[in-house]
């Protein structure tokens, strides 16, 4: 059985004033694959989004244990995608282009297997380590000299870190915002890790895009917050965090803000990102009208897609491709529970074991490659989308192939 607790306030301004925009399945947390079809199935928790009426941040409220989506559960790993190591250079030359060149020390929260910290060491030859609960991320850091702390990032642990190493002149946070249940922690830690003067680069999923594209499948519990600049930038500065400057990618989990933040008393705001809070605010994403309307389209625009498949499919059963985290949510969302076959997966840690709802077992590309043929195949490793097709394409197959992103979309491979 996975507890989970309901945070009754805002994750960034504590404001207890929250209410429901966004109404989705019940949906389990983290992977939590079955060995055998014997074991029990995971139970199911609440995965509805919120949002603050005080400052318009987006979160979910009911918060599984952390042993249950970290730990020996968590198989994620920056490493496994080629496109990301790409992304973190980019990431790295953008700041020391535009901010700081002569890195000496950069600490990483949520490091996970060290792949960013190995890449602004070749380039900069600075010090680097990193803090990551997750066993087999850190054990992979860790292999490849990459010094890394087994443990949850917070104001107290980070003062602990402060008594063994010096201070950073940069703190680097990619994605671990969405994770935090206990923010003013985290970022009065942060804080705390600085020298005024200091940096604080980091990647958050932007809500923005998750709104516009329709990402359902971003949302997950590991994801307990939705960010936005209007909502960050005054959680930031309360911390003496400014945000001076951000780089948008369209393409990285559908589109995602690297920000770069400087420990200063210094409390304007740069024209760039004025502008792109004032677009945040015409498109709705801020107050809880626009985030309902965003609500009823989403409802919409799920159940004609939901019915334009059963249309095309009949009576056929369904492939489904990537054994993501949020392939559950996206399976319950379609209601295709009873549809589909299996799940292909190579991932050593997800093959041959079986999803946590239904039985669906999981088996590896080659095994399934002899039932492919004229198949209907939905890609739920979502993220990989663009990467799939092309692979699928590249071995001539005959396929009808169901996408969520970058759109709700049945495209037929000839």
């Amino acid at each position: 059985m996975i507890k989970f607790k309901i945070q009754d306030k805002c994750r960034l301004c504590l404001s207890k004033n929250l209410e429901l925009i966004v109404k989705l399945p019940t949906t389990v947390p983290g992977e939590h694959l079955k060995k055998n079809k014997k074991h029990k199935n995971t139970n199911l928790i609440p995965i509805d989004l919120y949002l603050c009426r005080a400052c318009g941040h987006v979160q979910l409220v009911h918060v599984p244990a952390p042993k249950d989506l970290w730990g020996q559960e968590f198989t994620f790993k920056p490493s496994d995608n080629p496109k990301l190591k790409i992304h973190f250079r980019k990431s790295i030359n953008f700041f020391l282009k535009n901010f700081n060149s002569d890195v000496k020390f950069a600490f990483e929260i949520g490091s996970n297997d060290g792949l960013f910290l190995g890449e602004i060491k070749k380039i900069t030859k600075c010090n680097v380590l990193g803090i990551d609960p997750s066993d087999e991320p850190v054990l992979i850091a860790r292999k490849n000299n990459i010094p890394t702390i087994k443990d949850y990032f917070s104001y107290k642990i980070g003062k602990k870190i402060l008594k063994k190493f010096d201070k950073p002149d940069l703190v680097i946070a990619n994605n671990v915002f969405a994770h935090i249940d206990d923010m003013n922690s985290m970022v009065k830690g942060i804080s705390n890790m600085l020298n005024y003067g200091g940096y604080f680069m980091f990647e958050i999923s932007y809500l923005l895009d998750i709104v516009k594209k329709y990402l359902v499948g971003t949302i997950i519990h590991e994801h307990l917050s939705y960010h936005s600049l209007f909502s960050l930038v005054p959680f930031l500065k309360k911390y003496n965090l400014n945000l001076i400057d951000y780089r948008y990618v369209s393409n990285v989990q559908g589109g995602v803000i690297v920000g770069v933040a400087k420990k200063t008393r210094n409390s304007k705001i740069p024209h760039k990102i004025k502008k792109m809070i004032e677009k945040e605010v015409r498109f709705g994403i801020t107050d809880i009208k626009g985030m309902k309307r965003f609500n009823m389209k989403l409802k919409k625009k799920i159940n004609f897609f939901r019915n334009e498949i059963f249309s095309f499919i009949g009576k056929k059963k369904i492939i489904g491709y990537g054994a993501a985290r949020s392939s559950v949510l996206i399976i319950d969302l379609l209601k295709l529970r009873k549809k589909i076959l299996f799940i292909i997966d190579d991932n050593p840690r997800k093959k041959n074991k079986f999803m946590p709802i239904a039985n669906i077992p999981i088996i590896s590309f080659k095994k399934a490659y002899k039932n492919m043929s004229n198949s209907v195949l939905i890609i739920l490793g979502w993220a990989q989308t663009e990467r799939i097709i092309k692979f699928l394409k590249s071995l001539g197959l005959k396929l009808n192939i169901i996408t969520i992103y970058p759109k709700f979309k049945i495209i037929k491979l000839k």
